[in-house]
């Protein structure tokens, strides 16, 4: 047995010096690939991610997961970079969009707002205007800009964000509403 003992320590000591080799070559790859964050396109990912959430019940939830994935995704793409970065690229992202859509939507179905709801628009109109059970489910989460912080993140592109977030998510909520009417009336 005591050369069976041997033999399955020197087996082990392999398997180890086997493993730290591969945890290095992941470790040196990773290293490579987090410094050059330029290969993570964040745009490319939220339209992707957003191009594939259907028009079905939980298409809200689904939403806001591509935005938080696509926030994650690119700070991990460059964790060196400031947290603000990642924070004002995908803002950036969800204004363009809803600035860029918004006259797609009818003046009638825009629920009252000439432009796309800020967030503090949608909190103080929540219980007034939106008869649309997820919209108002959707209300009472949107945090006021003067409540927001995220680590690492100004108050002012905080609540930039929130205001993003709120007029993307309104202007989602209406494209799904005024689909789901033209289905209606196609025959």
């Amino acid at each position: 047995m005591g050369g069976r003992g041997v033999e399955q320590v020197i087996f082990e000591l392999r398997s180890l010096l086997i493993l730290a080799s591969s945890l290095g070559a992941i470790s040196i790859a990773t290293q490579t690939m987090a410094a050059d964050p330029e290969r993570y396109d964040t745009v490319a990912f939220l339209r992707a991610c957003t191009d594939l959430v259907p028009n079905v019940d939980y298409s809200l939830p689904m939403d806001v997961e591509c935005i938080s994935q696509s926030h994650r995704m690119c700070e991990l793409a460059d964790p060196d970079a400031e947290a603000e970065r990642c924070v004002l690229v995908v803002s950036k992202w969800m204004r363009n969009e809803t600035i860029s859509e918004w006259p797609e939507i009818p003046e009638e179905a825009r629920l009252g707002y000439e432009d796309p709801p800020t967030a503090q628009d949608v909190i103080r109109d929540a219980k007034r205007i939106f008869d649309n059970e997820i919209l108002a489910q959707f209300a009472p989460a949107m945090t006021d800009c003067e409540d927001i912080q995220i680590e690492g993140v100004s108050e002012q592109d905080a609540c930039g964000y929130a205001d993003a977030l709120a007029g993307w998510l309104a202007l989602r909520i209406l494209q799904r509403a005024n689909e789901r009417e033209e289905e209606k009336q196609v025959p």
